[in-house]
């Protein structure tokens, strides 16, 4: 019992006996300051480094699609005979693919104020809309550019011929 009694006690000073002098630090620690000046730097410049690196890996994948779209219509035309074909294949693809880009992040961004709908199906949905109004839009611009090659190419020819 008598072990017990003083346990109790002691247990009773283990808080007095673990606290430390709290003393105000009045001296300002410039390796402190340092070492998070230099760790905020590091952090920003990694930052810097990371969207740089986003952007040119996006670049290239644009580029890429870009390319892939060009060669895809060249060959229509020289399948086809016909630079006009091959032509209407390009605008025809890129306004698609560029649409389907631009629906899906209007549709994310729509999501993300309002909330309709799960992330995944805003962006599918986006996208969706975007190929449809892509290809209506790719072809009703090659069908004007059409039109208006048709008639830039006959005014120019009856300027060439005289007739103003």
């Amino acid at each position: 019992m008598y072990i017990f009694q003083m346990t109790i006690i002691l247990l009773k000073f283990i808080p007095l006996l673990l606290q430390t002098n709290n003393v105000e630090d009045e001296e300002f620690n410039l390796f402190l300051f340092s070492m998070l000046i230099s760790g905020l730097i590091f952090i920003c410049i990694s930052l810097v480094i990371a969207i740089l690196v986003v952007i040119i890996l996006l670049l290239i994948v644009f580029g890429f699609i870009t390319i892939g779209a060009l060669s895809a219509s060249v060959l229509v035309g020289l399948n086809k005979k016909s630079i006009t074909t091959g032509f209407r294949t390009f605008v025809i693809f890129f306004s698609t693919f560029a649409m389907a880009v631009i629906g899906a992040l209007s549709f994310w961004i729509l999501n993300r104020i309002v909330h309709w709908w799960s992330q995944m199906k805003s962006i599918i949905l986006g996208s969706s809309i975007g190929l449809i109004s892509g290809l209506i839009i790719g072809i009703v611009a090659a069908y004007i550019i059409k039109k208006l090659s048709t008639f830039l190419k006959n005014k120019l020819d009856r300027k060439r011929i005289g007739f103003s």
